[in-house]
């Protein structure tokens, strides 16, 4: 089945850097390696690109993106398909994968465009499973296979587009984003929290979880590429 895509409009996109008399592109210039962290749904995400300044890391954008268009389901192996004959439950599937292939790699494709520099990154959790299942009658085999494989799909997605646009993708297991910013810091988790919480009072909202954990994600993807330090007006 043939879908045209419509462009969506960008949720909640926040540039953060913009010096004054600065073009985006002159303040980018005094920037290191950039990472977009990512807290992933199903259906949209949540960005964050972390990049390196005086060695050490500096949020320049956040924003929410959909990664499904309006009138497909974001749940189609757990929800939509349990219904539906053989046939019609793989079309579904099919089309919800190119959806969200075509809308991940046309979010990552702004955000380069954005004025945000080069992306050389992204960060996301490590996948629920090992691959999509073949099929979704395989995925109704299995319950733990069923209630993981549409994250999966997003994952995917992700996945595909950063690699396609030439962008590398770290996959930091699930819970160990803190510990890995703090060790790409060189600091404590305790400091890292209180650090990542006390940067709404300059970012400003929305800085929630999302925010804090795919920011964290991104300063451990950079930790893989850069040496990094605690910003100096903030370091014990």
């Amino acid at each position: 089945m043939f879908r045209l895509y419509n462009e969506l409009p960008v949720v909640q996109s926040i540039i953060l850097i913009r010096a004054v008399g600065k073009t985006m592109l002159e303040e980018s210039r005094g920037w290191g390696p950039t990472v977009v962290g990512i807290s992933g749904h199903n259906g949209w995400a949540v960005f964050v690109s972390v990049t390196v300044r005086g060695g050490g890391p500096l949020v320049i954008d956040r924003r929410r993106v959909q990664l499904i268009e309006p009138g497909l389901p974001n749940q189609p192996y757990e929800h939509d398909t349990l219904d539906l004959s053989r046939e019609q439950a793989e079309e579904l599937v099919k089309e919800v994968r190119e959806s969200s292939l075509h809308c991940a790699e046309r979010e990552l494709a702004r955000l380069k465009s954005s004025g945000c520099g080069k992306i050389d990154a992204i960060a996301l959790r490590e996948a629920l499973l090992p691959h999509l299942p073949a099929s979704v009658a395989a995925a109704h085999a299995s319950y733990h296979v069923m209630v993981r494989a549409d994250a999966m799909l997003y994952h995917d997605a992700l996945c595909k587009a950063a690699e396609g646009l030439g962008i590398l993708v770290e996959r930091i297991a699930p819970g160990q984003e803190r510990q890995r910013a703090a060790e790409a810091l060189r600091i404590g988790t305790e400091r890292l929290n209180h650090w990542l919480a006390e940067l709404r009072g300059s970012l400003g909202p929305p800085w929630q979880k999302d925010h804090q954990d795919a920011a964290a994600r991104a300063i451990a993807g950079l930790g893989k590429i850069a040496t990094l330090k605690l910003p100096s007006r903030l370091a014990p």
